[in-house]
């Protein structure tokens, strides 16, 4: 026979741990502060045994705490993904996927075809916007961001390197007065740019220019667009030469409706990673997803 501690004080403690705080243990359970403090109280009893130190700067877990903690957590992990992929597949199809606008319109949209004919029975949601997440809160699924890897509490999988270049159409590169031969020639078209670039990030064009040391082009100039994809759409059109990132225009350039001529020479600091909660792979619409995701790209998974 199993000896279990009360489950609410349980999730409680592994709340009040994870935030090392009362009142957002308290918010995330949707109970009072004061709930979570008589909870913990009962668990310390239980165990006969304190948890927390209350600091007048705010807690502190105990030793005992800190390694109570990851089995309470991944307990607790393993009940709601089992709890899940019961109900999931019973009663919901649905598999509930967020990603960036642009990697959506420009990658995994014209995708997703080959999953739904290869796994009839999943139907994605895919929910493009720009706003952290929280996969612990909200009903979603899997989320694909694109950034440095700061991720804290999820499983994290980095899908590959990001490559940046000039790119432009086959018809800017041979225009009849001004052919893009050099980077010089750059100070005769209009130039595209990201708005949500930071002044001197790889993907900003006087940043991507001074790692290229080249000079003398006003890298200022030029229409700015708050959607990769617009851009994109833009540089296809002929509107102007943008800094391609390679994940995005794969296709294009594999199409020849957009044209790399001096190549995709600096790696960009930022990666498409794939998060998801811990444990998470038990379901197994998320096991299937990544999957497919994986073979999409040409890579074997990485050990979960």
């Amino acid at each position: 026979m199993r000896r279990l501690p009360p489950l609410k004080a349980v999730r409680a403690f592994e709340a009040s741990a994870r935030h090392d705080s009362f009142v957002a243990a308290a918010d995330e359970l949707a109970v009072t502060p004061s709930a979570i403090s008589q909870q913990i109280k009962q668990l310390e009893a239980w165990l006969g045994q304190p948890l927390f130190r209350r600091l007048p700067q705010g807690l502190m877990q105990t030793d005992i705490a800190r390694g109570y903690l990851p089995h309470i957590t991944q307990a607790l992990d393993i009940i709601d993904q089992a709890s899940r992929a019961i109900t999931s597949g019973q009663t919901n199809r649905t598999l509930t996927v967020t990603c960036l606008s642009s990697f959506g319109a420009q990658w995994l949209g014209p995708r997703l075809h080959r999953f739904y004919a290869a796994n009839p029975g999943i139907d994605v949601l895919l929910a493009t916007f720009d706003r952290t997440v929280d996969l612990e809160t909200e009903d979603v699924d899997i989320a694909i961001r694109y950034g440095k890897g700061d991720y804290p509490n999820l499983h994290v999988e980095e899908l590959g390197e990001d490559n940046l270049g000039v790119v432009c159409s086959p018809e800017v590169l041979n225009h009849p007065k001004y052919p893009l031969k050099s980077y010089a020639d750059l100070a005769h078209h209009v130039l595209l740019h990201d708005a949500h670039a930071l002044p001197g990030h790889s993907v900003e064009w006087t940043g991507f220019l001074d790692k290229q040391k080249v000079t003398g082009i006003d890298a200022t100039r030029g229409p700015r667009f708050s959607d990769s994809h617009m851009i994109v759409q833009s540089c296809i059109a002929g509107r102007g030469i943008m800094i391609g990132r390679s994940v995005l225009i794969e296709d294009e350039l594999n199409a020849g409706i957009l044209v790399a001529p001096f190549g995709m020479p600096q790696q960009s600091l930022m990666r498409y990673r794939l998060l998801m909660r811990k444990g998470a792979i038990a379901d197994p619409k998320i096991a299937t997803f990544r999957n497919w995701l994986y073979e999409e790209l040409g890579k074997t998974p990485p050990d979960f």
